[in-house]
């Protein structure tokens, strides 16, 4: 099926591999994926590169011809470079012929007859949509990540964080969940609690699961805590309503009290002899039915004036034991 896309390419990306001696220059129509796999993507609009380091949808560009810009947005785990600067993930950044786009040791030239006058004011494309939302968020972070990052170096630590996160995304996706961001040392994850039925024990089982993940990992890891035991992460599971910003082809942001609870929690779930897995009342008493709890606890949680009820989970009751719901369902 023929798409849309302009008869002639206006501009092109020339790639410098390492690996090959001629550069190779891809037309560029309106815009251009870049990634391994970009999927639903017409052949004409997308670049598949074969490289570990480069995310399913890496980038994209964008030519605007009645606006005479070119943009480059960043929808990468791993990074994009223009120039020699990090891009910043999901935002439009403008280009102009014989700008630098370099993806790990990657590197490709824009070049366009056109779009000389780059403007870097570049004008809003689309309004992101915000809207109010009720969300189970989960939250995972990583116990003396402070500690941890200043005996560790920064190389090991970049490429051990790696490789957590990757199996962490592993374990979000087989849990329906979204993935919001990853903020330093901690994971951010959301379910939307009116589209997806069984939200809370989706998002509980993933926490338990990820515990269990980074158990099974961080032993192979060279990351050690200042006991020298593997390191070790605190989860939170909290139910609340927040601010969501969509951005296509890239993870939501998402603002509010309750991603705020639920980061405070989880700085506190897997310490002084709490359980690892830490859920706030709202979420209990959705799925208390499902789990085996510990003992609840009262905490004072900064920023907040009441104090907040917790419930350690420990894990899954045997005849609650269930795969997620299909879609839909």
């Amino acid at each position: 099926m023929e798409d849309d896309a302009p008869a002639d390419p206006l501009g092109y990306l020339v790639l410098h591999a390492p690996s090959e001696s001629a550069e190779r220059a891809v037309p560029i129509y309106d815009q251009l994926f870049v990634g391994r796999e970009c999927a639903g993507i017409s052949d004409r609009r997308r670049l598949v590169l074969t490289d570990k380091h480069i995310s399913r949808n890496h980038f994209e560009i964008r030519l605007i011809a009645d606006l005479d810009v070119a943009v480059v947005i960043d929808t990468s785990t791993n990074g994009t470079s223009l120039n020699g600067m990090p891009l910043a993930r999901a935002v439009a950044a403008p280009i102009a012929p014989g700008d630098r786009i370099t993806v790990g040791d990657l590197a490709m030239t824009f070049r366009s007859d056109r779009f000389a006058a780059v403007d870097r004011r570049v004008p809003t494309l689309t309004q992101a949509e915000i809207s109010q939302s009720d969300m189970v968020m989960v939250v995972g972070d990583v116990i003396e990540f402070s500690t941890v990052s200043e005996v560790t170096d920064s190389r090991v630590l970049a490429e051990s964080m790696a490789m957590l996160w990757s199996r962490l995304d592993e374990t979000l996706r087989d849990h329906r969940g979204t993935l919001s961001n990853y903020a330093g040392d901690a994971i951010y994850a959301v379910w939307d609690a009116q589209a997806q039925t069984g939200a809370h024990a989706m998002a509980i089982d993933f926490a338990l699961a990820a515990h269990r993940a980074v158990e099974a990992l961080s032993s192979s890891l060279p990351l050690r805590d200042s006991t020298g035991a593997p390191i070790r992460m605190g989860w939170s599971v909290v139910h609340g309503s927040a601010a969501q910003a969509a951005m296509a082809r890239s993870a939501a942001a998402i603002l509010g009290d309750s991603t705020n609870l639920a980061f405070r929690l989880a700085s506190i779930a897997g310490r002084a002899g709490r359980a690892p897995v830490l859920v706030a009342g709202r979420v209990h008493d959705a799925v208390e039915k499902l789990y085996l709890w510990g003992v609840s606890d009262e905490v004072t949680v900064k920023g907040r004036r009441t104090r907040e009820t917790i419930y350690p989970v420990i894990g899954r009751l045997p005849a609650a034991a269930a795969t997620p719901p299909a879609p839909g369902g």
